[in-house]
């Protein structure tokens, strides 16, 4: 089993990569600095480039099995208001060269992570979150989410978009899963469980074509 990984440089993406790594799955990662990363492995094979680049991708992907996309739009710091290190497009860019590439290939399954308060999840977001939204720079990761969760959808491709609380580096606990936002959750959840559970889900059927929130339980 080949699995295709995006965002696997860092946080999120890196938990997901040691996740595969130590269940020993091969993994392609496509990343803008090989030399961050800092993981030797037999089971990973890195390339370097941009993912709004569709040769880039082309050349790293090849004949994955499994495609996990974990990239964000992302701010030079936690401060909501501080300025974006990369394109306000990154991920629906990334996305629609994915979905380009890989119509007419045997992919089996595409997990992409999106956020909790995307879509019409926004309405089970507390209210200063909306507000924090709407009034800093996190928007424009928001409005990307939107964008690529469309772009999937109206793929033709085994899609699960996993919309995480918010995510925290320390725990490791069960994760609480809400399809079609049924079930409230909760406010966080671990980069660590998080990456667990979107590896135990890959080439799952019951997951196929599903948007699930997902928090600590």
């Amino acid at each position: 089993m080949k699995i295709f990984l995006l965002g696997g440089s860092r946080g999120l993406g890196k938990q997901i990569l040691l996740q595969l790594l130590g269940n020993n799955y091969e993994v392609n990662c496509l990343v803008r600095n090989p030399n961050k990363l800092k993981i030797n492995h037999k089971n990973l094979n890195l390339y370097k480039g941009d993912s709004t680049e569709i040769e880039d991708l082309r050349l790293a992907i090849k004949n994955s099995d499994y495609i996990i996309n974990s990239l964000n739009v992302m701010r030079r710091n936690i401060i909501p208001w501080s300025s974006l290190s990369n394109s306000k497009t990154t991920i629906s860019d990334s996305i629609k060269n994915i979905i380009e590439l890989t119509q007419q290939k045997q992919i089996k399954h595409l997990v992409s992570v999106s956020a909790w308060g995307a879509g019409d999840s926004i309405n089970e977001i507390p209210m200063w979150f909306k507000y924090l939204i709407k009034f800093s720079n996190i928007k424009y990761p928001y409005k990307d989410h939107d964008r690529q969760e469309e772009i999937i959808k109206n793929s033709n491709l085994n899609w699960t978009i996993i919309r995480p609380a918010a995510l925290i580096n320390f725990f490791d606990h069960p994760v609480k899963e809400s399809f079609s936002n049924k079930h409230k959750v909760n406010l966080i959840i671990s980069r660590k469980s998080l990456s667990k559970y979107i590896v135990n889900i890959l080439g799952n059927k019951d997951y196929f074509n599903k948007t699930i929130t997902v928090s600590k339980k």
